[in-house]
């Protein structure tokens, strides 16, 4: 029973540590998660740059799994390439670090004051801000009492035979340890999660160093399988990144494992405490893997290619672009994704719009076929992306990133709704020259200048979303007004020409109807622009 008991807290200490870790990177990931994508299309160009992105960006995560499934995502939606994508691997080894760091400390009751504090300002305050550094502060807390617990059962195994002699094994046989560390990671998948079991044994003193080391080497061939199951389903490029970090990862320990015993006598003098060392030997391991390899990620690129032949640049089997299922466990980079595919639905229902307006001005119905052949792809984009939205948990995000999904939400109505309107002005200019329809010559000029305008105003409303330019709030504004103005004048005018006996009677209702979608398609811009505000 007592057995019994020691298992229960060692396995209640590992979930609450993963719960806590998971609070933290939840935390962190609100406070400064949105500004990851734009440094690393800052660093993504140079590999140094690329390396201390990978660091930052795990040390706020607290994940390399889920670095690796994010990357993934990037490289599936064309957005980092390959030599990139390595690059900020190697950062990401060394960031894996900061959480074993931290554990190592062995601070008495910090665990309830970093508790006390975060449940103070994530329960007693209303500001969201003292809320973002509440969640962080409570993940810690619950870090280090899942460690105590941890190392509280860790002392009761060391009491045992069986356990004495499974730790005896790993220090002899540091395949053994690699294998075993291995298997654990991948099943709990968080190389964190066992790095803190290891240093919490290492606490109890019921593990040598030589086997805490070996069993580190194996979290680091572990943390591979989530990329690799991320990658099944992805390019080709993105299957490729997650082959490179297997190669980087089990690499990494081939060239350490000969030497584990040097190496344990060297870190064993880095510090008296053995949680410490243990701390120290993981990330002396990963800085030098990383920095070893840094000079060779062109090599390594071409070598992952090599066995994994092909272009890389295959044609999409699906009509999305940026979203992905795997971006969902990254909030802020899933709305970030989100954002891009719903612009680039807005560059695609443009396009429909100057075919439609091509179809009617130059009487090439060729065009028309092309804003028909084009409106399933909208649609199911429209489906796709709404669902993908719903599926980010809002509850992780911070108030500015909850505020730009809400905003998508509404943008993608009124961008497939501008589709909709471009199909039935194509289906007009075919019914025209099926039914051997004229306009004016007037007419035919008032067309030309409303065409132009509305399709100007839409532009201009997809491009104060890109930019978050409020500037062009007021063009698109003037616009819409300039426009309703021209739908009367022109509707006016058109029912002169008709009394006078100049335009044909079958065009009538056309006309009216196109100046009536081209109306529509500029309300939409302005309820598009009008988002930036409300």
């Amino acid at each position: 029973m007592n057995l019994f008991q020691t298992l229960l807290q060692l396995l209640g200490g590992l979930a609450i540590f993963i719960f806590g870790v998971e609070l933290l990177s939840e935390g962190l990931e609100k406070a400064a998660g949105n500004h990851l994508l734009t440094f690393l299309e800052k660093a993504a160009g140079n590999r140094i740059k690329g390396m201390f992105f990978g660091t930052f960006a795990v040390s706020l995560l607290q994940s390399s799994s889920m670095l690796m499934v994010t990357m993934i995502g990037l490289i599936n939606a064309h957005m980092l390439t390959l030599q990139q994508a390595i690059g900020v691997m190697l950062g990401s080894e060394i960031g894996t670090t900061i959480t074993g760091q931290i554990v190592a400390f062995n601070l008495k009751s910090v665990d309830l004051i970093f508790l006390v504090i975060g449940f103070f300002l994530l329960f007693f305050t209303k500001n969201k801000k003292w809320h973002t550094i509440g969640q962080p502060l409570f993940g810690i807390g619950l870090v280090f009492m899942g460690m105590k617990m941890m190392s509280s059962a860790g002392s009761v195994f060391s009491q045992l035979p069986a356990f004495r002699l499974l730790c005896e094994n790993l220090s002899r046989n540091a395949i053994l340890g690699v294998a075993v560390g291995a298997v654990l990671t991948a099943l709990i998948q968080s190389s964190s999660a066992m790095t803190g079991l290891v240093i919490a044994m290492g606490s109890s003193g019921s593990i040598s160093l030589v086997a805490a080391i070996s069993l580190i080497l194996g979290a680091n061939v572990g943390t591979c399988f989530t990329g690799w199951l991320a990658s099944l389903k992805c390019s080709l490029n993105a299957k490729r990144a997650s082959y490179a970090q297997i190669l980087i990862n089990i690499g990494g320990v081939l060239l350490f494992l000969p030497f584990i015993h040097p190496f344990a006598d060297l870190i064993s003098r880095s510090s008296p405490l053995l949680p410490r060392q243990i701390a120290n030997a993981h990330t002396v391991f990963n800085v030098a893997v990383s920095l070893i390899l840094l000079p060779f990620v062109k090599p390594i690129t071409q070598f992952v290619k090599s066995i994994a032949p092909g272009s890389g640049e295959e044609k999409e089997k699906k009509v999305t672009k940026y979203i992905d299922d795997s971006l969902i466990a990254t909030p802020f980079l899933a709305v970030s994704m989100a954002k891009q595919e719903v612009l680039r639905m807005g560059e695609f229902t443009h396009q429909m719009l100057k075919d439609a307006e091509k179809s009617f001005l130059l009487g090439k119905t060729k065009h028309s076929a092309a804003v028909l052949e084009k409106e399933p792809d909208v649609d199911q984009i429209t489906h796709l992306v709404n669902r993908f939205m719903e599926n980010i948990p809002g509850e992780k995000l911070n108030q500015e990133e909850r505020a730009t999904l809400e905003r998508l939400k509404h943008l993608v109505t009124d961008i497939e709704r501008v589709g909709d309107h471009a199909v039935n002005l194509a289906e007009f200019a075919l019914r025209m020259e099926k039914k051997d329809i004229k306009f004016t010559k007037y007419a035919h000029k008032e067309l030309e200048k409303l065409f132009a305008t509305v399709a100007e105003n839409y532009q201009h409303s997809l491009e104060a979303i890109l930019k978050n330019d409020r500037s062009l709030l007021d063009q698109v504004i003037a616009s819409e007004d300039e426009v309703d103005g021209m739908e009367k004048r022109f509707k006016k005018n058109h029912v002169k020409r008709l009394r006078e006996g100049l335009c044909q009677p079958e065009a009538d209702p056309i006309y009216v109807e196109t100046l009536r979608n081209l109306e529509r398609i500029s309300d939409h811009s302005y309820n598009i622009a009008l988002s930036l505000i409300y």
